[in-house]
């Protein structure tokens, strides 16, 4: 049986992060627990956090709001699609042409079934999510400015870096990145585009939907 990878599409702030953790706790709720969640975000943070030669290079990338190279960020989701989980969940990849053929690449090296969704967002909305969003200093959980400290280990919040460069990423994706959708659709065996005012905990029920129908 081929595995599943659930390719989660959208601009930076467009809700890709928080639809994830809905998909994967609805996993957990039907009692499969064969899944991986690959956020390109996470796996370059903790290179920045292990502050390695990478790490540091990655995090001046990051705060000019550039996109970290393809070969490296290619180099750490390739090295987690080869992960055993029968269903991958993989947030912020592919941004670029170079990384779009690395997924159609492991599609075929690896027989994974492709299913996207793209989360689309305006910018206004966005922006008003970004500067709302804090990641906590000691555990990199993100949450609410409401909240004040972190609400997992009540550590000091701050502005992630990147959330601080909105503009710069913005476009970054609009010319780079939106126009791969296209490509991906091309690619995948199923797709679907959900509005970002859209709950997500319905949507990932919907998402649900589609997976148990492709298994």
């Amino acid at each position: 049986m081929n595995k599943k990878l659930i390719i989660l599409f959208g601009a930076p702030g467009s809700g890709k992060g928080y639809l994830g953790d809905c998909i994967k706790e609805e996993l957990k709720s039907s009692g499969n627990n064969d899944f991986l969640y690959i956020s390109t975000g996470d796996l370059l943070r903790a290179e920045i956090k292990a502050q390695t030669k990478l790490g540091k290079e990655i995090e001046k990338i990051v705060s000019s709001g550039k996109l970290v190279s393809d070969t490296i960020v290619s180099e750490l989701v390739m090295k987690a699609l080869t992960q055993p989980h029968t269903i991958k969940i993989l947030d912020g990849y592919p941004r670029t042409e170079f990384q779009m053929f690395d997924i159609i690449a492991a599609r075929d090296m690896l027989a994974h079934d492709i299913i996207s969704i793209k989360r689309h967002t305006s910018v206004d909305l966005i922006k008003e999510r970004v500067s709302n969003r804090r990641i906590c200093r000691n555990c990199k959980a993100t949450h609410s400015v409401a909240d004040g400290c972190c609400p997992k280990c009540g550590g000091p919040s701050e502005i992630r870096k990147d959330d601080a460069v909105i503009d710069a990423r913005l476009k970054e994706y609009e010319k780079n990145t939106e126009p791969l959708w296209y490509e991906l659709v091309k690619n995948s065996g199923v797709t679907l585009v959900a509005d970002g005012r859209s709950e997500a905990k319905h949507l990932a029920k919907d998402i649900m939907c589609i997976l148990l129908a492709k298994v």
